[in-house]
């Protein structure tokens, strides 16, 4: 025998050898059949279980093919059937946890375990625990192991924080919202675990420069500590071991001077009622100017479970930057377009834009030079660029949203490719002049006879922000303003060139500030007609009037200034909060969007609420205009339905669906086997009967409505046996909060059908329906 079919002949025994030790049992053929399948866990106690710490119960599936089944094997725990095991022996059924023998006549196709009992001594000591069920045959080849895990206690980690920051010459600003923490696995919107604290480290690179005595300041939602006694520990850090999870000293000597760290205690969860008290802000001064530092951080619930990279690698970290030691100049005055028929006043252009222009701002080299701040910059001529002051970076403006009393970024842009050309002053205009020494920006979306407080900052390379120019900005009210002056409250609008009225801006809100909405048409009429406005008369606004101010002269189909460079559907979407089911944004001015406005100024006609308005003659039935939040049915879904509901010239009658009846003559016409009933006579067809109101089976309560003053507003009606089987209690179902007063029964023919019940307009309020008062000059009295 050769050399080579001795090792051949070696590598033959060899695998001979390790198939017979393998416990590999992929090559075995198990029937899906005969497994439990659906397995899943119910954290509830039988009864007359003892519940011990937890309670748990298993569910499953039984088999598909039971025909043959004997009984179901529990073990609990890895001690005998490890995570991988697909098969067992006769060795690891006598170590089972428990034995069921399957009822071979029950029907049900699900069982329930309770294995309270069983796993009482893994509690302490485990996150979680294997559970395993096997079908035992008596003949034939079986299914495999099917498992389910549980889970003990909070071995969650509460979610990421996100730390945002800014910085200055010698210190920064850290800002982080409190995250939320799941404490159960079984119940996944559970989010507001305790948070027990976090880990904030402050890391310099340089090992010469001390950061231990920085000065540091702590904004949380349980007050300001700027000491480190009440609401923060210096050098301090959360630490956790096997069981425990408690406050540990950090090192802090000369040879750790280059780091500081801090230990912030918490204590509670996350509050979804007010976000704004999740919110956490750290001040640090002390810090050397242009210089990086390290952040590192970490959060911590009180199980001792926690995320951050505080532990990790340092490139994992926050990197923050210093800023040099001067800062940008800017001006003290904003300039605009004067209006000529409110010389005083800023000019918006046709598409409600503000032009707004300021003197360029310059970065010195040095804190002692000769640039005098006014409402423009000067420099002297000895002073030049690049030797004396170098350009800024960026420009930053903003505008102060009284909604939100807060500055809010005007644009989506803000790096200095925004403001390449540079403007002179040409008579009463700016323009456009290699020499120029003006920066412009257009602010969008402004409202007629608006007032404006814009703030703009100028950024240096280092990131160090100018002292602001704040100025106030009077818009002018425009020329419609200047053929009607409209009472407070009111804006000028135009319907056409001689029809000229006022028009609340938004939909009406009551004394506090509320929208007015789920009021019945006659409400909404009354609530305007009692406000007072000398030389007006104010009401609901007309349909037609509603309707020409949102085509804004035909211009518009949508009753806004719709940006270009986004699709109609996604504007209504996005600023008018069509169809997006989002009633929260409806009811807060403060988180609509300004751009949601036609040119007059007239907000959220196409979205937000719609809105009763007075009908075109004095016998129309109540009508609303405009789109809402609500996803309505029976138009298209998605963004065609959402351009189709928010459509100036769309009117919509409310109603309910009510059965179909009449009290008129019914033909019933024989076409062969089949009797056809009409409700007109057709002599060109064979009659075969004609039933009259004394042949009528059906029997219908009408009501007359009422509001809550006892005025009527309308009829409804119900099939008379529902009524009297269900009585007040059903009534009150249907009644939408109106007083139904029997009034008389019929006797009717139903026609099998369902109808749009418009008279139920008059009686019809929503949540998704407001409306707006008009005031008309009295000598328009309509």
């Amino acid at each position: 025998m050769t050399i080579r079919s001795l090792f051949v002949a070696f590598l033959f025994s060899m695998a001979a050898v390790f198939w017979a030790c393998s416990d590999d049992d992929s090559s075995v053929e198990f029937r899906v059949e005969r497994e439990v399948s659906d397995i899943s866990t119910l954290l509830q106690c039988a009864k007359g279980a003892d519940s011990g710490a937890y309670c748990f119960m298993v569910r499953f599936r039984y088999p598909d093919d039971t025909e043959s089944l004997d009984s179901i094997y529990l073990w609990v725990g890895n001690d005998v059937l490890d995570d991988t095991s697909k098969s067992v022996g006769d060795k690891e059924k006598s170590k089972a946890t428990d034995r069921f023998a399957y009822p071979s006549k029950t029907e049900e196709l699900f069982d329930t375990i309770d294995v309270t009992p069983y796993i009482q001594d893994y509690v302490e000591e485990r996150e979680s625990l294997m559970v395993a069920l096997y079908c035992d045959y008596s003949g034939g080849r079986p299914g495999t192991v099917q498992r389910i895990y549980l889970y003990f206690g909070d071995k969650l980690a509460p979610s990421d924080i996100n730390i945002s920051d800014s910085t200055w010459t010698t210190g920064a600003l850290l800002e982080w919202t409190r995250p939320t923490d799941q404490t159960n696995h079984y119940k996944p919107n559970e989010l507001s675990g305790p948070i027990l604290g976090y880990n904030i480290r402050i890391y310099s690179e340089n090992k010469n420069e001390d950061l231990r005595k920085l000065k540091v300041k702590l904004e949380s939602p349980d007050g300001i500590d700027s000491t480190g006694e009440t609401l923060y520990l210096r050098h301090k850090g959360y630490h956790s071991n096997v069981d425990s999870v408690f406050l540990q000293s950090k090192e802090h000597g000369d040879s750790r001077k280059n780091e500081l760290f801090l230990a912030i205690p918490d204590g509670k969860g996350y509050n979804n009622d007010n976000p704004d008290s999740n919110i956490f802000r750290l001040t640090i001064e002390g810090l050397k100017a242009e210089t990086e530092y390290k952040i590192g951080y970490s959060t911590w619930d009180t199980c001792g479970n926690y995320t951050g990279v505080d532990r990790s690698d340092m490139r994992a970290w926050l990197t923050i930057n210093t800023t040099d030691s001067v800062a940008p100049l800017m001006p003290t005055k904003i300039f605009t377009m004067k209006d000529t028929l409110y010389p005083e006043m800023a000019r918006l252009d046709s598409n409600n834009r503000l032009l707004i222009f300021w003197s360029q701002s310059v970065d010195p080299y040095k804190r002692e030079h000769d640039i005098e701040v006014d409402t423009v910059l000067s420099i002297p001529d000895t002073c030049l660029v690049d030797l004396c002051y170098e350009k800024v970076e960026m420009y930053r403006v903003e505008y102060w949203d009284r909604y939100t009393e807060q500055w809010v970024i005007s644009s989506d842009v803000d790096t200095l490719d925004r403001y390449t050309k540079f403007y002179k002053p040409s008579g009463d205009t700016m323009k456009v002049s290699a020499t120029g020494k003006f920066i412009s920006d257009t602010i969008r979306y402004v409202a007629p006879g608006d007032t404006l407080v814009l703030r703009i900052i100028a950024i240096d390379e280092s990131g160090y922000w100018s002292v602001p120019l704040i100025d106030t900005i009077a818009v002018s009210p425009g020329a419609i303003a200047n053929e009607i002056e409209c009472p407070e409250g009111f804006v000028a609008v135009k319907a056409s060139d001689t029809n000229y009225f006022c028009m609340e801006r938004m939909e009406h809100q009551n004394d506090s500030g509320e929208f007015m909405t789920n009021v019945l048409h006659s409400e909404a009429l009354a609530t305007c007609e009692a406000i007072s406005a000398s030389g007006f008369k104010v009401s609901l606004c007309n349909e037609r009037d509603w309707e020409l101010v949102c085509l804004s002269g035909g211009t518009l189909a949508y009753g806004v200034v719709q940006d270009d460079t986004v699709e109609t559907a996604e504007f209504l979407f996005k600023y008018c909060n069509v169809a997006t089911n989002d009633s929260a944004s409806a009811a807060n001015p403060a988180k609509r969007s300004s751009r949601c406005m036609n040119p007059m100024g007239i907000r959220d006609l196409p979205g937000q609420y719609q809105e009763w308005v007075r009908g075109r003659s004095e016998d129309t039935i109540a009508v609303v205009k405009g789109g809402s939040y609500r996803v309505m049915s029976g138009l298209e879904s998605g963004e065609f339905g959402r351009e189709t509901q928010a459509l100036c010239t769309n009117r919509y009658f409310p109603y309910f669906t009510r059965l179909a009846y009449t009290t008129d003559s019914v033909y019933l016409y024989r076409e062969g086997t089949r009797v056809d009933t009409v409700y007109t006579a057709d002599t060109s067809r064979t009659l075969y009967k004609v039933l009259t109101k004394k042949d009528f089976k059906d029997t219908l309560q009408f009501f007359d409505i009422q509001d809550s003053s006892g005025n009527s507003v309308g009829t409804d009606y119900v099939p008379y046996a529902e009524y009297k089987q269900g009585g007040d209690e059903w009534l009150e179902t249907i009644s939408n909060g109106m007083k139904y007063v029997p009034d008389h029964i019929e006797v009717v023919f139903l026609t099998g059908e369902r109808v749009a019940y418009r008279g139920a307009s008059n009686y019809y309020r929503s949540s998704s329906i407001g409306f707006r008062c008009c005031a008309y000059k009295e000598q328009n009295e309509e």
